[in-house]
């Protein structure tokens, strides 16, 4: 099997299936690759997210595996800059240092607070932390991401995945390569018990004198670039709907946090489900029979929890390596 002849089915269009076939079109530029998802932006889990780049909720990924992606292909903050400077309109809400992740230990410039820097902040607080991040937006991330994709004619097709099967509905040949990023649906799509969702509310305001996140064990605050992201819940639960208890809460300790918050006009609720995994991150290439005996290799890349952003690009690096393998090999495993 050579390059040229590679065809590519990326079952989700979150922040890690539009990352992979970014990934993928790069490596193999004379590939067919195509899109399908029940929902595109902006009604992915994405869209719900802040996108401050850092691993949370990650349920069983070791340490040392976060890691590794992170650093995979020696992702460049340079990269991300470029791009958001100017979404920002030359404008950025995060300290953002030029150099290399794979050249360095990680977190970056972490320090610890004194006493009167603490006073500064609302709360009973003894101990607190800062480093320096930056956040990628997923909704504007995925925008520029169309617009790569769009350019180089990958296609969209907007359906819901219920099973394998339905990929022999809709004429998927066999020797295409499925990249499952289905997020928490691979556990129905694929009969993954381990994935279960942590329910992720948030409340998105108007406040441009936020500049800085703040994080705490009751509340997170989190600059975009429109708006600031409240947060959040950690709940194990699928409900969507917004909750107004929860509402409330977020609110209130927020308010108490910062509490020239109170002042800020309410844009949005939102609600999304993390895909956590007990034993954590699922990247591995799997041959898969249907019902009527149809063979697909199919490459697992979920359960990223609440680190999608953090992990997407050094997941899709990932999954070119497994590509390159499995085309090496010239047959199905």
């Amino acid at each position: 099997m050579t390059a040229k002849q590679l065809q590519f089915v990326i079952l989700g269009s979150g922040i890690n299936g539009l990352s992979c076939a970014i990934r993928l079109s790069e490596e193999f530029p004379n590939s067919k690759i195509q899109i399908i998802s029940e929902q595109f932006s902006p009604n992915t889990t994405s869209d719900v997210a802040a996108g401050l780049w850092g691993p949370y909720i990650l349920g069983g990924t070791p340490d040392a595996k976060c890691r590794f992606v992170i650093q995979n292909k020696k992702v460049q903050i340079e990269d991300f800059i470029s791009i958001f400077v100017v979404s920002e309109d030359g404008r950025m809400n995060h300290t953002t240092i030029s150099c290399n992740y794979g050249e360095l230990d990680l977190p970056i410039a972490c320090g610890k607070l004194n006493l009167s820097q603490i006073t500064n902040f609302q709360g009973s607080y003894s101990v607190a932390f800062m480093y320096a991040t930056f956040t990628c937006e997923p909704s504007k991330m995925m925008n520029y991401y169309y617009d790569i994709l769009s350019a180089r004619n990958v296609q969209f097709l907007q359906k819901r995945i219920q099973s394998i099967n339905c990929l022999e509905m809709l004429n998927i040949s066999s020797n295409a390569i499925i990249v499952n990023c289905l997020g928490f649906n691979s556990k129905y799509v694929f009969n993954d018990c381990e994935l279960f969702p942590v329910r992720g509310q948030v409340q998105k305001v108007k406040a441009n004198f936020v500049f800085h996140s703040i994080a705490c064990e009751s509340c997170y605050i989190i600059p975009n670039t429109d708006t600031v992201v409240l947060g959040g819940t950690k709940q194990k639960s699928n409900n969507l709907n917004v909750n107004f208890v929860d509402r409330y809460n977020i609110r209130n300790n927020c308010h108490d946090t910062l509490p020239a918050l109170k002042e800020a006009i309410m844009v949005t609720d939102n609600v999304g489900l993390r895909p956590v995994r007990r034993s954590g991150v699922r990247l591995e290439l799997e041959n898969i029979t249907s019902a009527n005996g149809r063979n697909y290799a199919v490459i697992h890349n979920y359960g990223h929890g609440g680190a999608g952003i953090t992990l997407a690009w050094g997941c899709a690096g990932t999954v070119v390596q497994l590509v390159q393998r499995y085309a090496a090999k010239g047959s199905k495993l």
